[in-house]
């Protein structure tokens, strides 16, 4: 099975998918710092240094007889309790999942 991780951060969750027989190919991550901690912890996965919003499932090369899996975490900073700052309902990473989602509904070919 073919993995593709979305907002992937350091990598925990492509670390788990891989544990669990996922072949991770690619990572979506728009943060710099954590696309490069990411790239450091898992060089065999192209990593893609975007905004989500700029991604396209169908734009990767996948193979098309095998199965594969998104994945990912969206931000959480505007539900955390520990951010008394932003966490309410005008924090726009709250509304990321929505992008994974659409993702989610494309056809994987």
């Amino acid at each position: 099975m073919i993995g593709i991780d979305i907002f992937s951060g350091c990598g925990g969750m492509s670390t788990g998918a891989g544990f669990a027989g996922v072949d991770v190919r690619y990572a979506v991550e728009l943060d710099k710092n954590s696309a490069e901690t990411f790239t450091t912890n898992h060089r065999n996965v192209a990593m893609l240094n975007i905004d989500i919003k700029n991604f396209k499932v169908t734009d990767l090369i996948l193979p098309q007889k095998q199965q594969k899996i998104l994945f990912g975490g969206p931000p959480c900073q505007g539900f955390s309790k520990s951010n008394q700052k932003t966490r309410n309902s005008n924090n726009q990473n709250n509304w990321l999942f929505e992008d994974e989602l659409q993702h989610v509904s494309e056809r994987l070919q």
